[in-house]
């Protein structure tokens, strides 16, 4: 019973997390485009604090929310390739948004951004997950 709570749980939280990164898909027309990942730090807008970011030699970490996560990334202008993580492995009690997190980052294709405000594509090319920059005034 307690399992079958938690994966509903779970489920119902990945399902709040999809709408809210939708929800906040970012216009990026008219903006002037960025072009360049590294040294960036992005976040869901209506997230619980997750955050990514991308650093040098294109290595990138993050806090999913309970986990924090270690990776790599590729940019091919605005391809988008998102390796493997490592993720600590915390018990918490609702992992829904936290494995949404990490599926969308772990399904990026591409992105469009401006210096401001991010939108990760996926293989269809459309939007997964939409953050704002947490490095930028």
């Amino acid at each position: 019973m307690i399992r079958i709570l938690s994966i509903g749980l779970m489920t119902f939280g990945a399902l709040a997390f999809a709408k809210i990164a939708k929800a906040q898909i970012a216009n990026l027309k008219g903006q002037e485009p960025l072009t360049n990942l590294e040294g960036t730090e992005w976040g869901p807008e209506n997230g619980i604090g997750q955050f990514v970011q991308f650093l040098s030699n294109g290595d990138l970490a993050g806090w999913a929310g309970c986990n924090s996560f270690f990776g790599t990334y590729e940019q091919n202008g605005n391809e988008l390739k998102i390796g493997s993580m490592v993720v600590t492995k915390k018990a918490c009690e609702d992992l829904g948004m936290e494995q949404a997190f990490l599926a969308a980052l772990e399904s990026a294709r591409g992105f469009e951004a401006s210096h401001k405000e991010m939108n990760i594509l996926d293989e269809n090319n459309e939007v997964g997950l939409s953050m704002r920059r947490r490095d930028w005034d």
